[in-house]
């Protein structure tokens, strides 16, 4: 099933869970979005270039990155045009972003992921991110 309609009960499912994650990232409580996370989860972080793997690598990550002290202050982040495959327990969600920083421009991300139901929920397994302004 293709859907931008976010009614649709896996879809509102997945949605809701992308929400979570970003607001873990802007509270900064990373457990909040990493309970959202696949153990074996993969990402391509649009500030770093290899591929990050698992959520220990995700941690280390974090642990390299400046603290917010060094640059723009991230106040927002808005997730746009949502559209989703559900296939069984897998889905496939592509939707934009917008980043708002304190006291800069906008950066507008195109973002890819892949969900599956693990245990009972939907999680994800696999992160894109394109910076494109």
């Amino acid at each position: 099933m293709r859907t931008d309609d976010l009614d649709h009960p896996d879809a509102a499912a997945v949605w809701a869970a992308l929400h979570e994650v970003y607001a873990g990232y802007l509270t900064g409580d990373p457990a909040r979005g990493d309970a959202h996370l696949h153990p074996d989860v993969t990402l391509w972080d649009s500030a770093a270039d290899p591929l990050v793997r698992g959520l220990d690598g995700l941690a280390r990550l974090r642990a390299q990155r400046p603290p917010a002290a060094g640059g723009p202050a991230v106040t927002a982040i808005e997730a746009s045009e949502p559209l989703l495959d559900v296939l069984g327990d897998t889905a496939v969600l592509r939707h934009r972003l917008t980043v708002r920083l304190a006291g800069g421009p906008d950066e507008h991300v195109r973002n890819t992921s892949v969900w599956v139901r693990h245990d009972g929920r939907w999680r994800m397994l696999h992160n894109h991110e394109d910076v494109v302004g």
